[in-house]
Formats: structure tokens, sequence, C-alpha cells
């Protein structure tokens, strides 16, 4: 391993398992191989990929098989928590399936990468996410048992609200969860997805990253479109718990 551990981030990633179906008018597998081409083109070949959730939009078993071969070409395991639009009996028969794994949890160098499900308790008709006592539980009992470890966590929903962007809290408990995070200075990073934008917002010494959808970019609350490009989150996670993150946009649009 290099001096760093490299971590690919795609999000919202609202796949069919029909190529000529669309969400909100895109094209959203167009996009998404797109994004892997400007990947493969512009970075090495990451340690890790993580998938923050809407996988696949129409919740069929064939799509999340899709999904697998069409991440295949990166050549590098990949995790994944389930969002607001997944459908868990169809990802729970579709994997594991190589490159996709089924763990929540990996030790990597001086990291441990957390995957935490947000969609406890879902309410008909909303997009708000919850976290249960029992994850926040297991989150704790991790980083018991490895102190020595700087933690990610990787979650779908976005906890802290950003007003400017449309963004309110989007987890109906986000006040317990944030308030459990910050009882461990190990937790350095949470990466969300969720709301097809680009933020970061720093609390009590824990950064957290949204990041934009492989799809179609919107203002949450209006879900109104927007012209930006769609993209993914690069980071280099260090041995002494300092990291590096950009985004990146794919500059073709999508149709």
């Amino acid at each position: 391993m290099n001096d760093c551990i490299t971590v690919l981030q795609l999000t919202d990633l609202h796949l069919f398992s029909d190529a000529t179906t669309r969400f909100n008018q895109v094209d959203t597998r167009r996009c998404l191989l797109q994004v892997l081409d400007h990947v493969q083109q512009h970075y090495p070949r990451p340690d890790v990929v993580l998938i923050t959730g809407d996988l696949a939009h129409d919740g069929e078993l064939t799509t999340y098989q899709l999904l697998a071969q069409l991440l295949a070409p990166l050549n590098a395991p990949v995790y994944w928590v389930l969002g607001n639009h997944d459908c868990k009996n169809s990802a729970e028969l579709a994997y594991p399936l190589t490159p996709i794994a089924t763990d929540k949890h990996l030790l990597i160098g001086n990291w441990q990468i957390i995957l935490l499900d947000s969609n406890h308790q879902p309410e008909a008709g909303s997009y708000e996410g919850e976290v249960s006592k029992q994850e926040l539980q297991r989150l704790s009992q991790l980083v018991a048992q490895h102190p020595d470890k700087f933690t990610l966590i990787a979650m779908h929903h976005n906890l802290p609200n950003h007003d400017d962007r449309g963004v309110a809290y989007e987890v109906r408990n986000h006040a317990d969860v944030m308030a459990h995070f910050e009882q461990f200075s190990t937790i350095k990073l949470v990466l969300s997805g969720h709301v097809h934008q680009e933020f970061v917002i720093v609390q009590q010494g824990i950064c957290y990253f949204s990041t934009p959808a492989t799809g179609y970019q919107s203002l949450s609350k209006s879900k109104q479109i927007t012209g930006e490009s769609h993209g993914y989150r690069w980071l280099k996670l260090y041995a002494n718990g300092r990291f590096e993150t950009d985004v990146r946009r794919v500059s073709s649009s999508p149709s």
C-alpha cells in the first residue's frame, strides 16, 4: 500500500434495468458510465469504492447485478449502504457479487470505514432517514475495539442542514446522531449523498461531506434540477489522520 489510502465515493446512481428508462429526464446509466470513464482517465485504481445509497431506482434484482458489471473495470472492492429509493431485498439477493461486498466495516491501514444504515423505520411519502439505536451501538463498539484507528463514516442521508442550498435536516434524530459522533475523537469525516449536490460542513471537529450524484443535480427541497454536472468524490486518507478530498465533475451534460 502507498503512503495513503485512496477512496472513491459514488452516490445516488438511480439505475434502471431498462437502458431506455430515464430519471427526471436524465439517462442515469449513461451518466454513471461517463463518471467511471472519467475516474479511470484521471486517477489510479482506488483502494476502496464507497457507494452511499440509491444504487437502483427501480428496485430490480437485475439492476443491482448490472451495477456489479459496470463497476468491474475499476478492479477495486466496493462497499455500499442503501438509500431511501433502494430495495433491501433485491440488494441482499444480488450481493455479494464481485466486486461488490456486503461487509459494513472495513479495516485498512490506520483507518476504519464504518458503513451506517440511515433508513431505520422509513415513513411513507417521506425522504427523511433515521439511524437506529442499534446502529449507534454498533458504531460505538467498533470505535472502542479499534481505538488506534481513525474513522470514516459512510451513510446515505446527510446530517447537518444547509439552508442556502435548500437542504434542511434529512435525519429525524440528527441531533442525537451527531452528538453520538462527537463523543469519539477518532471520527474524522462523514460521507453522505441523498441531496444530489456538494457541500461541506465542519462541526465539533468532524467534517460532513455531501457529494454530487452520478446522475442529475438538484436543490433538494425544491427538486429543481440545476445546471451542474454529475460527479463523484475522491479522497486520500493518510496514516496520521490527515485527509485530502476533492469533487470532480464530468463536463459533458446528461441527456
